[in-house]
């Protein structure tokens, strides 16, 4: 039987392209290669380069049924300032739009589309650089960002044992927005309203992961957009980490939405994908410092040398990966 990339997996194919990449010439000047948040490399003036790219399908990240073509736009940047945002001290610089899109697709659609693209560039201070447009079954928006990093960009993989692992916003609502999206109600709540926007409207942390990193040392760091799970499983490779689960911060809408079920929540919290929140480590020394400059940070656990534990009371609490998969 054949195999197929549903054999591998995202990450397995990730890994796949890195073990067959072309060689790195010194010349290239890379200094954070294939398999993080961003692509890193030193240009000739000594400055540090970031580059990621990131792609919206339709019927995969979104609906027109349920999302207007101005929040499409939006989401389409700021997934991509999210990685940025991981690199720490960055700024995103020039944006490169490639659009596929069906013969039929209304004017009206794109004027929206690409008025909220740009709303959202100019926010960041990011200039639209150009791109590419070809015809497509399904609206395809696929957005590559360059920027510039202030100092040594950081990684997915660099914490170090005894650090101690923040994250920043609340966990499981977009998941939630998602649910609440699938199953067509109407006459929607005030609290399922919010999870729709969480889901629909994600906000990048970028001045939060600038003011982090321009006052304390982060050891490591990524932006969960592939659930919380995922992301403590890519900053823990080779490593391990006791985490709190009673200390993922839970908003007050999905508490009412789950009607308080722990089990049920930490599902949520654990599995749920595109919260782009941020999360990371840093040294111990630096606790007091980082929760007076950023209250809403939360410390849900701390790195160890060994696997992944889960811990509810002080007892272990083992979970199975129940997260989207693409392949």
């Amino acid at each position: 039987m054949k195999k197929t990339i549903s054999s591998l997996g995202e990450f397995g194919l990730i890994e796949f392209i890195k073990k067959h990449n072309t060689k790195s010439f010194k010349y290239h000047n890379v200094c954070l290669d294939i398999g993080d948040d961003c692509f890193c490399f030193n240009a000739y003036n000594n400055s540090k380069y970031v580059v990621t790219t990131d792609i919206l399908i339709e019927n995969v990240h979104f609906k027109k049924e349920w999302a207007t073509p101005e929040q499409i736009g939006q989401k389409s940047i700021e997934v991509n300032v999210s990685d940025i945002a991981s690199m720490g001290n960055a700024k995103p610089l020039y944006a490169f739009i490639s659009l596929g899109i069906p013969k039929d697709t209304s004017i009206i659609f794109i004027k929206k589309l690409f008025g909220s693209i740009k709303n959202t560039c100019t926010k960041y201070g990011i200039h639209l650089s150009g791109g590419d447009t070809v015809c497509a079954k399904d609206i395809t928006i696929s957005v590559t960002l360059i920027g510039v990093c202030y100092g040594k960009p950081i990684s997915r993989n660099t914490a170090k044992n005894g650090d101690l692992l923040f994250v920043t916003g609340t966990f499981g609502d977009s998941l939630a927005g998602l649910e609440i999206l699938s199953s067509g109600k109407n006459n929607l709540t005030a609290f399922e309203k919010n999870l729709i926007k969480k889901h629909l409207v994600p906000q990048a942390k970028l001045e939060i992961a600038n003011l982090i990193s321009k006052n304390i040392t982060i050891t490591s760091m990524t932006d969960c957009s592939d659930g919380l799970f995922k992301s403590i499983e890519l900053l823990t490779q080779n490593k391990g980490a006791n985490i709190e689960i009673k200390n993922i911060p839970l908003s007050k809408n999905l508490i009412k939405y789950k009607n308080n079920d722990m089990d049920e929540l930490y599902n949520y919290s654990l599995f749920g994908g595109e919260e782009f929140e941020l999360v990371f480590t840093i040294n111990k020394r630096d606790k007091c410092k980082l929760e007076l400059l950023v209250p809403g940070a939360k410390c849900i656990g701390t790195i160890t040398k060994n696997k992944v534990i889960f811990l509810e009371n002080g007892k272990e609490k083992k979970f199975k990966y129940k997260g989207y998969k693409h392949f």
